[in-house]
């Protein structure tokens, strides 16, 4: 009897079964790859909503805590104008305001969209005392966290104020 066909035939029924196994787990590499990246978006969307949700409420805190409230009022009024209670209360909102943008920034939230972070900046930064804390204490913690997130902020405080920043 002859090998040499039934070696040919079943080479070619090997290949014809490696192809067949190649092709199904590129079509499962394909369906993996989608559904992780509907997860990712998934994240994305609910730390998006998470961030969106603190940043309301703690805007909201400064105009439904009375003792914040009051303060907030005085804000423009520069950080020596406050006792220390006030002090602390200022300091302390204006503070998490950096911390949450910081955060932000780290967990890569609209890392190609400087305007957000200039808009959250404005928010911090559109007062004397803002200011005041900002050249004080916080461009130092934003530089050392983020240089570009230092620069944005920076760049926000020069336009609010028509000054370069003079840091102490």
């Amino acid at each position: 009897m002859d090998w040499e066909p039934v070696v040919a035939v079943s080479q070619i029924a090997t290949g014809l079964a490696t192809l067949i196994v190649a092709v199904f787990l590129a079509g499962q590499f394909t369906l993996q790859r989608k559904a992780l990246n509907r997860a990712h978006e998934d994240a994305d969307r609910d730390l998006s909503m998470s961030s969106v949700s603190l940043l309301q409420e703690y805007q909201l805190f400064r105009y439904t805590k009375e003792q914040t409230s009051k303060v907030w009022a005085k804000r423009d009024e520069g950080l020596d104008s406050f006792n220390e209670s006030e002090y602390d209360t200022i300091t302390t909102y204006l503070r998490i305001g950096y911390t949450q943008i910081i955060t932000d920034r780290r967990l890569g939230r609209l890392l190609n969209s400087p305007i957000y972070y200039h808009w959250r900046f404005t928010a911090l930064l559109d007062s004397l005392c803002g200011q005041e804390l900002y050249t004080q204490q916080m461009r130092n913690i934003l530089i050392n966290n983020d240089p570009t997130l230092g620069e944005i902020a920076d760049k926000t405080y020069e336009e609010l104020t028509g000054n370069p920043v003079l840091a102490l």
